[in-house]
């Protein structure tokens, strides 16, 4: 495996990651604080760095187990997304002349959300182990490449929050219910 075949790798690592980030700059454009907004990239590169390394030690153990996981994935993104538009519907009733309200984005859900997109990281921990001798240079360049897709995607879903206004919240859900539903088929054809 080349440094060339390790950064797409961590170019399609970073994919669900960002789409989340997005979804969370769009539907939480007014709670977001700044440290909230940068906490992202840096759960989930942190995330993204340190699964592929428990995967490269601990891969042969949880092989069989990890084929499973997608079911799970889904089910927290489907959660997620249904839990931002219960919010939203929530809030406009209690404000039926006002906009719906954004919900807010917590630490834990990040953290949550960085499990939940970095579980596959796992499995390219234990494809790492028949290239490399050690996980660290290969688990830290796909680290890092996800912490610049991640930035990049939180100035854009900022950028998508104040164009897309109010109906932006639906947007970050049908990203979340997107995901979930991608999670799901992967899942099944595993």
């Amino acid at each position: 495996m080349t440094v060339w075949e390790v950064i797409l790798i961590g170019l399609a690592m970073a994919m669900d990651a960002s789409a989340v980030t997005i979804a969370n700059c769009t539907t939480c454009k007014t709670k977001l604080s700044l440290t909230k907004e940068w906490s992202m990239p840096v759960i989930f590169s942190v995330f993204q760095f340190v699964m592929p390394v428990i995967g490269f030690y601990l891969g042969s153990l949880f092989v069989g187990y990890l084929s499973g996981t997608d079911y799970i994935v889904a089910v927290v993104f489907f959660a997620l997304g249904l839990k931002v538009i219960i919010d939203g519907i929530k809030e406009q009733n209690e404000k039926a002349d006002c906009p719906v309200s954004p919900p807010e984005v917590s630490y834990s859900t990040i953290l949550i959300q960085g499990v939940a997109t970095s579980i596959d990281a796992l499995v390219i921990g234990v494809t790492l182990s028949m290239s490399f001798s050690s996980p660290f240079i290969p688990s830290l360049l796909i680290g890092l490449v996800t912490f610049l897709v991640v930035s990049i995607a939180l100035l854009l879903g900022k950028y998508l929050g104040h164009v897309l206004g109010k109906y932006s919240p639906y947007v970050g859900s049908a990203i979340l219910f997107g995901l979930s539903i991608k999670s799901l088929i992967t899942a099944i054809v595993g």
